[in-house]
């Protein structure tokens, strides 16, 4: 897929040639491609080493585009479609660019918000170490500089911040008061008086200039736009769809844009979740981007299809009669697909099949990263947990009504503060057990919390009646699964099997299991599950194990040559699990 942040740019190649640039990203590798407007014949080049994910690059007008790679900012020189390293770094990836009137790059780095600089003129990489300091990761972003040569650089999102930074003397100034910064995002712009203007929430519209931030009254000016998709010669392109691979260039002079085809290899996208269907089929998501896929075991045929070019993840499916519900990082939109009637796949929020079902704004600082779903015992309900999308601990609770299509958010503070929930089990009365994780949100940093729970909640008066801790200490519960109404099987961080007993909330067994590897599972850690024969199967990292119900004897029934990262689900007499990108699956023996 294409980066989240600017990296499809129209430009030319050292034949004069109109090409588009992208940057491709996987999850797996990073590639660039180099797409000739005219005839989508393609060059793609593989940097050394991995990148940390979907993160913009920086083009600069001498057709030099600047990206962070294998812990090195590098450069990408588009007419000789060359990488050259330019210096190291100890941390992951830019967040944030921006040239000086010299030339002079410079890039702030996450989580430590590093300052780095390269000047092309005189061939000179410099790690100027960490604009601020905190405990939490930060965000660098935006940057800017003005005139002075003083840069200044936005810190998200714990508690914002503006830091100006004097690039001939090294002096730092933190501009917002301590008692004025608040959780967000900075935003900023040069304005097409050629001012920088920057908000941080609350503390509202400045000016910056000279290493100060000067109060404004009113709206800034308008943003300069920097335009990405038109070439040289004035033509540009109207839409680039990696993930389908075609493009659609407007030549100068024309009046509709001409389709140009294109092809890439690509190791595939990762597998978050895997379901199985009473049609006799598997069904899964992947993300970034988004793709809904079908297997027919019985022919072999594999389809997907996207939803619009969504770049999120549905972390989990789960079935309700004929249909499937997800939920979607990072909005904690609910998204409704049936398989039995045609396939739409517009934008998400015009497509009705699969549709947005439930869309709240609460969502993403509640469960804006799934980490479990769960259809409801009673045929009705779909609930989803999971932690924040972004820094903020623990998560609230979304019980969405299949029927009148509206849910109502459970807030944290009526769950377990401070914990994120990473699975859901329906026993046969209705209530429903939570299994928590203590650790942070991306971006955010943990609280004093030192182990687990395992949570029942009263699903009539929707409140917590039972907290029961995992003792000795874990990180996380990864999931659950309902053998009676008192005999719960479980699989907790890093190795453990537990049976809990939910009427006395008593740990009846709780053990290690060394020898498979760590417990598996993706962002929806779906990773053990009862199977027809009456048995319990769990997906271990190095193995797939059978676990008799009643003697609890256990026993590997595959140990691919891939470490296994997704699941579950089982179809007629075969166990099907992701590793990355690839499906796999493995014999029963029932």
């Amino acid at each position: 897929m294409p980066t989240w942040g600017p990296s499809t740019i129209a430009t030319v190649d050292g034949n004069g040639r109109r090409i588009v640039f992208v940057k491709m990203w996987t999850g797996q590798t990073t590639s660039y491609l180099f797409i000739d407007a005219e005839t989508g014949d393609l060059d793609q080049i593989y940097p050394e080493g991995k990148g940390w994910g979907a993160f913009q690059v920086f083009w600069t007008p001498d057709n030099v585009i600047y990206d962070t790679m294998d812990n090195h900012l590098v450069a990408i020189d588009v007419p000789k479609k060359e990488v050259r390293k330019l210096g190291p770094f100890d941390h992951r990836m830019a967040m944030g660019y921006v040239q000086a009137a010299d030339g002079t790059v410079f890039a702030g780095l996450y989580p430590n918000a590093n300052l780095l600089s390269y000047s092309p003129v005189t061939n000179t990489y410099t790690d100027h170490g960490p604009l601020n300091e905190e405990v939490w990761p930060q965000y660098p972003r935006p940057l800017s500089i003005d005139d002075s040569g003083w840069l200044y650089s936005g810190i998200s999102i714990q508690e914002m911040q503006i830091i100006a930074f004097d690039t001939e003397t090294g002096e730092k100034r933190a501009l917002i008061p301590a008692e004025q910064r608040q959780r967000g995002n900075v935003e900023g712009h040069l304005g097409v008086d050629g001012k920088i203007y920057v908000r941080a929430g609350d503390w509202g519209w400045n000016v910056l200039s000279k290493g100060e931030a000067i109060p404004i009254d009113g709206e800034p000016a308008d943003a300069v736009t920097e335009k990405t998709d038109t070439f040289p010669d004035g033509s540009r392109y109207a839409s680039v769809n990696v993930m389908d691979k075609r493009m659609f260039i407007l030549d100068k002079g024309a009046d509709e844009p001409r389709e140009v085809r294109f092809d890439y290899e690509s190791a595939g996208v990762n597998i978050y979740t895997i379901i199985s269907r009473s049609d006799e089929k598997v069904y899964g998501a992947t993300g970034i981007p988004l793709r809904i896929w079908s297997l027919d075991p019985g022919t072999g045929e594999l389809e997907n299809q996207g939803l619009g070019q969504n770049r999120g993840h549905i972390n989990q499916f789960v079935q309700l009669g004929d249909r499937l519900f997800g939920a979607i990082y990072s909005s904690g939109d609910v998204v409704e697909y049936n398989p039995r009637e045609p396939y739409d796949g517009a934008v998400e929020k015009e497509s009705k099949n699969p549709r947005i079902v439930h869309h709240a704004e609460a969502a993403r600082d509640q469960y804006g990263r799934p980490h479990a779903v769960l259809a409801h015992i009673d045929g009705r309900h779909v609930l989803v947990g999971g932690n924040a999308a972004r820094v903020v601990m623990g998560s609230g609770l979304l019980i969405y009504d299949t029927e009148n299509e509206e849910g109502s958010i459970l807030d944290r503070d009526k769950l377990v503060p401070n914990q994120g929930i990473n699975a859901l089990a329906s026993l046969s009365g209705g209530d429903v057990l939570i299994g928590t994780s203590t650790q942070a949100p991306t971006g955010g940093v943990a609280k004093e919390d030192k182990t687990a729970v395992v949570a029942r909640l009263n699903f009539e008066t929707r409140t917590v009646t039972d907290k029961w801790p995992l003792l000795p200490e874990t990180r996380a519960v990864r999931d659950m699964v309902v053998l009676s109404d008192t005999r719960v099987f479980g699989l907790a961080e890093p190795n453990r099997f537990f049976i809990l007993d939910a009427e006395s909330g008593a740990f009846v067994h709780d053990e290690e299991w060394a020898g498979h590897g760590d417990v598996s599972g993706w962002q929806a850690p779906r990773c053990i599950t009862i199977g027809p024969d009456g048995n319990v199967y769990a997906l271990f990292t190095e193995a797939v194990l059978c676990i008799d119900s009643g003697t609890l004897e256990r026993k590997e029934i595959a140990r691919p040559d891939a470490k296994i990262t997704s699941g579950i689900a089982i179809v007629g007499s075969r166990l099907y699990f992701g590793s990355g990108p690839r499906l796999y699956s493995c014999s029963l023996d029932f």
